[in-house]
């Protein structure tokens, strides 16, 4: 200390100011409007994006699944094709999407993404078909409760006592438990119970339910809620659906069994495309081939 001059007490730090850098700036950093103030660090992070079409990829599944998100959603979506690409800022990158790629990709696959949680025009403005779909996936979210939410003990035993009464279908255990039809269906598979449940009569599907289904679908509904517009279980309706995407690899006769058929692979089709298939096979005669035994 130099004499003859007063210590003034430690110096005080300044907030951090670093826009685009890994620390969030602080809520009295000076380069901040009052409205950023407000925010939180997650709301104010890609700052530097403001004014573009584009956003990260941790805000899109942070406004579409909220905080409550799982690491292997993003995975998931990535695997199904979402359009991220890769944004640089200094010795940082990160991944980041446009927003109109999003909806031209979501409205390709409604199936694999979930909009309960997703708040109205959260992302700016939304075509019309996201508020069907948000709708349809809060009402099962209401039904079933959360995807691949965990089993309990007590749901367990639950499950067990209603299978030895020997009356309930899936349907009516999915009410019960509010578990999807293919969760208590896994359940009772590892769990070893030998008692299934029981099996609803044959119904022939008419060609109005065939077009509710592929209209449904397109829309972004779940099989669970088609089930109940159709009054079918949802995996009679899963399984009719896959068998019209796919007609000829559910012929038995073509399952590896006939040299003279090639099949070229599973079809993953929409509703609109399988109905404009019907309507180009409509009338048209066809002569089944006979299966030949393997050699």
């Amino acid at each position: 200390m130099h004499p003859g001059k007063r210590s003034s007490g430690p110096k005080k730090r300044k907030p951090t100011c670093r826009i685009n850098g890994a620390r969030s700036p602080s809520k009295d950093c000076p380069r901040l409007s009052a409205d950023q103030r407000t925010q939180s660090s997650s709301e104010r992070s890609g700052s530097h994006l403001a004014g573009d079409t584009r956003i990260s990829l941790n805000q899109l599944m942070l406004a579409i699944y909220g905080k409550n998100m799982l690491g292997y959603t993003s995975d998931k979506l990535i695997r199904y094709g979402l359009p991220v690409k890769w944004h640089v800022v200094k010795k940082n990158r990160f991944r980041v999407i446009d927003i109109d790629a999003f909806w031209k990709w979501a409205e390709d696959n409604k199936s694999i993404l979930d909009f309960s949680r997703f708040e109205k025009y959260s992302l700016g403005a939304e075509p019309d078909w996201v508020d069907v779909k948000r709708k349809a996936d809060y009402k099962k979210l209401q039904l079933h409760g959360q995807h691949n939410a965990a089993w309990t003990k007590t749901e367990d035993d639950k499950l067990r006592y209603l299978l030895s009464k020997g009356t309930y279908t899936y349907s009516d255990l999915a009410a019960e438990l509010r578990h999807s039809e293919g969760a208590i269906k896994r359940r009772i598979l590892d769990l070893g119970i030998n008692k299934k449940p029981v099996r609803c009569p044959p119904r022939k599907w008419t060609e109005d339910e065939v077009e509710t289904l592929c209209r449904m679908v397109d829309e972004g509904y779940d099989f669970t809620l088609i089930a109940e517009k159709l009054n079918r279980t949802a995996l009679a309706t899963r399984g009719k659906y896959e068998r019209l995407q796919n007609p000829e690899y559910n012929k038995r006769y073509n399952r590896g069994q006939n040299e003279d058929y090639e099949y070229q692979g599973i079809r993953s089709i929409s509703g609109k495309d399988i109905l404009k298939d019907r309507e180009l096979m409509d009338g048209a005669e066809f002569q089944e081939l006979e299966p030949v035994a393997n050699k």
